[in-house]
């Protein structure tokens, strides 16, 4: 039967070539970042909505702050990271 196929074996007949990973495939500090930014923006609408009830001591409440701003801070490098690959993907300067 497989005589029976036009074209030649194992190769597509017109040529096509294999789809390419997707843009988010190839650069995962998009992901990255955004995700960064998402989290220390629910860490801090978490803990003041906490705090206002009266349920979050005020030390719990400085340390959400620190692990917000270390996410934060994580998110910008991701952003810079990103950016360096677009740029080779791209073919431009950073």
């Amino acid at each position: 039967m497989a005589g029976n196929l036009p074209g030649p074996q194992g190769r597509d007949p017109a040529g096509a070539q294999p789809p390419r990973p997707s843009y988010y495939v190839r650069n995962p500090w998009r992901n990255l970042g955004a995700g960064a930014f998402a989290g220390a923006s629910t860490m801090l609408t978490v803990t003041t909505l906490f705090y206002a009830l009266g349920r979050l001591p005020l030390v719990l409440v400085g340390v959400s702050l620190v692990l917000a701003a270390l996410a934060f801070g994580f998110g910008m490098y991701a952003r810079r990271r990103a950016a360096r690959i677009d740029a080779a993907i791209f073919g431009r300067d950073p």
